[in-house]
């Protein structure tokens, strides 16, 4: 029995694995890895696989790069039956643990206290400042492992889901609004809107800095690379009131036809009546190339127009998380 680095990229396919097979919970399947996202998880581990080398030159020219995959994992006779992922936010000192899990024939032998614990030994020793987690509000047992180690709860997040082949009619922009379409390399307005609406307890845990958004060079180039390979169907959009920033809507749908659609937005509390013309375009969009797909949608609660709006449309709560963090 071990504990050791994860190493890149010959954890890869194992690692998928046991995510998947980690992340089900029978008493409550709706939050566990379905399907359709293990098409997702199949669809970016072969993309990785084929564009490692790339990556490989990248993490030795930027440092931001290298901190893209970091973890540790529990491995026992050529098997894995834990792992915690850590990622860098950018090029800031704060870090996010991105998956904490542990095979059910592992569990209740403190693996993933001992699995994160060293994880966040090894972000104090590489300079990290705060780290954050996100975890299912109803899973009292990783809340607890979470609270003991001394993370703080600072914020809630909503996943909502939808599986419909009807899209909505399309809302026209209020009265006093703009809407463009953003670029890829566009981080400026993405700092600007965060920066200015995200409330002081937010940012306390997970700082509004320039480094956070700013995309190094080489992921500036891996980026069309990577979505020409999973061939994904994009969209970017601001919106705008009297000259400033107020909202921001992502979207992306897989060309393939498999996997899921995922939608994401931002909007300042301030603007409710923006809410449903977000949530429509978004939805016309990936409903018109994959009708038959689940769409994925997240909301931060202190951004409740965004929630009520995607209630509005038919989507379901899919699971809420409490949003976690730490000062190192």
């Amino acid at each position: 029995m071990a504990m050791r680095p994860l190493k890149l990229p010959g954890d890869l396919l194992p690692l998928a694995d046991m995510i998947v097979a980690a992340f089900q919970y029978p008493e409550n399947p709706e939050w566990g890895i379905q399907a359709d996202e293990e098409e997702d998880i199949a669809r970016e581990i072969k993309t990785l696989r084929r564009l490692w080398p790339l990556f490989r030159v990248a993490q030795l020219i930027s440092p931001t790069m290298r901190d893209i995959f970091r973890g540790f994992v529990w491995e026992e006779d050529g098997k894995l039956g834990g792992v915690v992922l850590t990622q860098r936010r950018g090029a800031t000192k704060t870090w996010m643990v991105g998956i904490v899990g542990v095979l059910p024939e592992f569990r209740r032998r403190g693996i993933a206290r001992k699995l994160l614990t060293r994880a966040l030994d090894d972000l104090r020793a590489r300079g990290a400042e705060r780290v954050g987690l996100g975890v299912i509000e109803k899973n009292i047992p990783a809340y607890s492992l979470y609270k003991s180690l001394g993370f703080e709860h600072f914020s809630s997040l909503n996943e909502y889901h939808l599986v419909s082949e009807n899209a909505p009619k399309p809302v026209t922009i209020p009265a006093g609004y703009v809407e463009r379409v953003r670029t890829r390399s566009d981080w400026r307005s993405r700092y600007a809107l965060e920066k200015r609406i995200t409330p002081e307890a937010v940012a306390k845990h997970d700082p509004v800095e320039e480094g956070r958004f700013r995309t190094p060079i080489p992921a500036r180039v891996l980026g069309p690379i990577m979505d020409r390979l999973r061939k994904l169907r994009q969209g970017r959009f601001l919106y705008l009131h009297e000259g400033t920033i107020v909202g921001r809507m992502d979207y992306q749908t897989p060309g393939s036809g498999k996997g899921t659609s995922a939608i994401s937005a931002r909007l300042d509390p301030a603007c409710p009546e923006l809410a449903p013309c977000i949530l429509a375009k978004s939805l016309r969009a990936v409903l018109a190339v994959n009708p038959k797909l689940r769409v994925h949608f997240t909301a931060s609660s202190w951004m409740p127009s965004l929630n009520e709006a995607a209630e509005e449309y038919g989507f379901r709560l899919r699971v809420a998380y409490h949003m976690l963090g730490m000062t190192l």
